[in-house]
């Protein structure tokens, strides 16, 4: 019988000795020189996994943060609302489901997509950036001349 490739030994990290009737293995007839070995905590085989739900716990808080944000504002769509797919395709609300969304992208073309690549296209925050930048140019431009 073939002993098994990971064992609880292995598992749990411990220092386990081979034992004496194994073929091939030399064995110190002394014992080690720390006068024994110190019980390893209980929890030592746990380290691992807690370190690992460490690190993954908070991304998962995000991503469900952030996917409950984008069902909000899905739900908040109606009919005639301006969306943009993940694609990138801009188009006016014609009908939304659980599942599904049609979407007019142009005069007489409708589009059917999965619902959950819609989102609002917040067109006015683009808009009035715009205008204050170009106002500020031309305020920094006109400035030093009026000397």
């Amino acid at each position: 019988m073939s002993a098994p490739l990971l064992s609880n030994d292995l598992l749990l990290a411990q220092n386990v000795q081979p034992k004496a009737a194994t073929p091939g293995v030399a064995q110190d007839s002394s014992p080690p020189a720390g006068g024994g070995s110190a019980p390893a905590s209980p929890l030592a085989g746990f380290m691992p996994i807690l370190m690992m739900l460490v690190f993954i716990v908070p991304f998962f808080l995000l991503m469900s943060r952030r996917q409950k944000k984008e069902q909000q504002a899905r739900a908040a769509l109606k009919k005639g609302d301006r969306v943009m797919t993940n694609a990138g395709l801009v188009g006016e609300l014609v009908e939304l489901d659980d599942r599904l969304a049609k979407v007019k992208i142009a005069p007489g073309v409708t589009v059917q997509i999965v619902a959950n690549t819609v989102s609002p296209w917040v067109e006015a925050a683009q808009k009035s950036a715009a205008p204050t930048a170009s106002k500020e140019l031309k305020e920094a431009k006109t400035g030093p001349d009026k000397k």
